[in-house]
């Protein structure tokens, strides 16, 4: 997709749009984009340079989903942000193009053939589409049976010709019972279905050449130690292996080289503790669960005054293959984290208010990360963990749980 191309604004009323845009929909003033400094106190040495973009980047473009509610009336969109030149939305040069939808997004999951049509999925809802990235339209709706509802999630075999989605069936039916539904790409009709082997399914991904999906699956309640990771064959519709997440939900993952022999990582939400309501679950920390290549699954402990600020869900997730970096954000405890994936080790953390979506840059250079309720964003240099500050902006109109980084 050219530049010119990238830097057109879709929405007529653009300004409009974007003015408040937050993940809860609020109609509240925005805060200051710029997060709390992680300077100590007192120090007299001199300041370092700040840390600068490189020219020959090769950023790519930032897509994600965001909203709010206006006038009693919800505003919901797919927003689509040029990294390549990003100093000019800093500027205020440049704003991002929006193309609307008609639910609140969760995931984006681009056709691996027919690669500027994505599918938007809704989380706990009946909300899924098919759009155009390149003519910035929305081509279909995509419903299923009026039992159950998307959780938010899907991934597409190797070839586009079928989707397959995770729904489960509806929360206030209460029985956590989810399965993958197989639709023909071109009709979008549903062909078949089959297990997650488990409770509450939500992240899905296609690995080993397309014969593997992995699958989160939450687990069924706070008296139920069932969440797990389950990677399933395809072909057979048998379960290959699960791997436990004891005492949390079990909700995204990542894992490199596309294999489900890579190093893996998972993000977890605690249970909500008793008496405390259905928001109790943000006061108290989540979880990330790492596995590298051949090794144990081991939920993170270490350093205590980290993990104890993780509060609430372990949101969104990725790894940089290279350097064996994986970043999390925790949106309830103002950070992201960054690990060595090998190690089990904590490397660098940084407050951001609302953390949420992570991505990575075409180019593997960068972090990309969303946050605050104003939809701001930050570029981390992977290499030393720096955030670059000349990247920093608002709005970027991305206010939901997950970003991507593309090329169309």
């Amino acid at each position: 997709m050219d530049r010119s191309r990238r830097s057109f604004l879709h929405a007529g009323a653009l300004a409009g749009l974007l003015a408040g845009c937050s993940g809860g929909g609020s109609n509240n003033a925005a805060p200051a984009a710029n997060a709390p400094s992680n300077k100590p106190a007192g120090n007299s040495t001199p300041e370092p340079k700040p840390a600068v973009l490189d020219p020959t980047d090769h950023r790519g473009l930032l897509i994600g989903p965001g909203g709010r509610t206006r006038d009693g009336q919800k505003e919901n969109w797919l927003s689509f942000v040029d990294l390549d030149r990003i100093e000019q939305y800093a500027s205020g040069a440049l704003a991002p193009a929006l193309l609307p939808i008609t639910f609140p997004g969760h995931a984006v999951v681009p056709h691996p053939v027919e690669r500027h049509r994505a599918g938007i999925f809704e989380k706990w809802g009946p909300g899924a589409c098919e759009v155009d990235m390149r003519a910035m339209t929305v081509l279909r709706q995509i419903e299923t049976v009026p039992e159950r509802e998307f959780y938010g999630h899907a991934a597409w075999s190797k070839d586009g010709s079928l989707l397959y989605a995770v729904e489960s069936t509806k929360r206030s039916l209460g029985a956590y019972d989810g399965v993958i539904a197989v639709r023909d790409w071109q009709s979008m009709r549903i062909l078949g279905e089959f297990p997650t082997f488990g409770k509450s399914p939500h992240d899905c991904h296609i690995l080993d050449d397309g014969k593997t999906l992995a699958i989160t699956n939450g687990g069924g309640g706070p008296d139920e130690d069932n969440a797990c990771v389950t990677f399933v064959d395809i072909a057979s519709e048998k379960l290959l292996e699960s791997v436990p997440i004891a005492g949390l939900m079990a909700g995204h993952l990542a894992i490199s080289a596309r294999s489900s022999k890579g190093d893996l990582a998972v993000g977890s939400t605690p249970h909500s503790p008793p008496g405390s309501g259905p928001e109790g679950f943000k006061t108290v920390p989540g979880g990330l669960t790492l596995r590298a290549s051949g090794g144990k699954a081991v939920t993170m402990s270490e350093p205590a005054d980290v993990t104890n600020k993780m509060l609430g869900e372990t949101l969104s997730l990725i790894i940089q293959e290279e350097l064996g970096v994986v970043g999390a954000t925790n949106p309830a405890g103002n950070i992201v984290t960054f690990w060595d994936i090998k190690q089990g080790k904590h490397l660098k953390s940084f407050e951001l208010p609302m953390a949420r979506g992570i991505a990575l840059t075409l180019d593997k250079r960068y972090f990309v990360v969303s946050y605050a309720s104003n939809s701001s964003i930050v570029l981390i240099r992977a290499a030393d963990l720096v955030e670059i500050e000349a990247s920093r902006f608002k709005p970027s109109g991305i206010a939901g749980s997950h970003a991507i980084v593309y090329e169309l």
